[in-house]
């Protein structure tokens, strides 16, 4: 196994943070001091970190973001999302997406570890949207949103809605394909008007306002660390 791999396995670093704490020589591989993250380890090698000397300060911040935004840093798609924090963090990179006709709840860090805990292979975090959509929508296409839908040629995993009224509804997502619940809307001859992401795990977006971000509080980033 590559040792950046490796690092990353031991849930202490993401796969960037390894690269980053081996390039530093913070990890010895049989006492001697490696700085190649391809290195290749087995089981028989004793690997130690030196985390101490490695210490970037993490951050996690949720932000409102606005229709017409980009989570990208890409100016030809769209404004990004960036130019919405106004402090110079070190390193954040969204978890997850948002397209651009979407607004509402994203989160930003630099702590891979958090981020593989809500978007990581095999992740059940529950992520909640409002959804309003062009007509008045029945109860039978809504069970077919929560239980019917393929897409790409794969059965999406259940959902959970509840109606607001005739033409909107709350769905609770634990997967997160390209323009999912836009795409599945289509499914059943909607179109979506309005999606805004409310809640990602235990982190809601309460009153944040449009445009303005904040850091997360202690209780919201534990929330997700120790989330199995």
């Amino acid at each position: 196994m590559r040792l950046n791999k490796y690092i990353a396995s031991l849930n202490i670093a993401s796969r960037r943070e390894a690269d980053k704490l081996i390039q530093n020589g913070n990890i010895k591989v049989n006492g001697e001091i490696i700085t190649n993250p391809a290195t290749q380890v087995n089981e028989n090698d004793k690997v130690e970190c030196n985390i101490k000397k490695y210490k970037e300060e993490k951050i996690y911040i949720k932000l409102n973001k606005p229709v017409g935004y980009v989570v990208s840093s890409n100016k030809k798609e769209g404004k990004p999302i960036y130019n919405l924090i106004k402090e110079n963090f070190n390193n954040i990179y969204p978890v997850g997406r948002l397209d651009k006709d979407s607004k509402g709840l994203i989160l930003l860090t630099n702590d891979g570890v958090f981020a593989k805990k809500i978007i990581g292979e095999n992740t059940n975090c529950e992520k909640e949207y409002y959804v309003k959509v062009n007509d008045d929508i029945p109860d039978g296409a809504l069970k077919k949103l929560e239980y019917g839908i393929s897409l790409d040629g794969q059965k999406l995993k259940p959902a959970k809605i509840k109606r607001v009224n005739k033409n909107s509804f709350h769905i609770i997502l634990t997967e997160g394909k390209n323009r999912q619940i836009r795409r599945m809307c289509q499914k059943v001859g909607f179109e979506v008007i309005i999606l805004k992401r409310l809640r990602i795990a235990k982190i809601l977006l309460e009153d944040l306002k449009e445009g303005y971000f904040k850091h997360l509080s202690q209780d919201e980033i534990n929330s997700i660390l120790t989330n199995n």
